[in-house]
């Protein structure tokens, strides 16, 4: 059974649909997905909106990291020093509530963060985030230099 996780809108809105229900089901099965609300200003006419969002969190040190938007996988894991290369986040407001007791999200960058939550952030912030995943990366490369049967992206 396959599972469409970006349903058409004619699905996100219709409750009969079938389709709909299965990935209602299948997202509440999932220990790390949560739905907040934030209020958010719409630019079309300038009203204030209450949208909901999707978001997945990632489990504790040792799991891997989990994209906080796509709900996606990846191999690095939380604790490992490869941690840095994504913008980590503690959803602290008490809103988040995920089955596996984790309020933790991960993005590949800042502006991702914002983009999803509808959030700006302090330039410092950015920019700090963005000295310390350059110097893994340097890191990783002069790794690569040494055993050259590794390719760092």
């Amino acid at each position: 059974m396959s599972y469409d996780l970006y349903p058409s809108e004619v699905d996100q809105f219709n409750d009969d649909s079938s389709k709909n229900k299965e990935l209602i089901n299948f997202k509440r099965a999932d220990r790390g997905f949560n739905k907040i609300y934030r209020n958010v200003l719409r630019e079309s006419d300038g009203k204030i909106i209450r949208k909901k969002i999707e978001l997945y969190t990632t489990g504790g040190t040792g799991s891997n990291i989990r994209d906080a938007e796509t709900g996606e996988y990846y191999s690095e894991f939380v604790g490992s020093k490869y941690e840095d290369l994504y913008f980590k986040v503690s959803l602290s407001t008490g809103e988040c509530r995920s089955l596996n007791g984790s309020n933790t999200l991960f993005y590949l960058s800042p502006q991702h963060y914002e983009r999803h939550l509808y959030v700006d952030m302090n330039e410092d912030i950015i920019n700090n985030w963005e000295e310390k995943k350059n110097t893994l990366l340097v890191e990783m490369n002069k790794s690569v230099k040494k055993n050259k049967n590794i390719v760092v992206y």
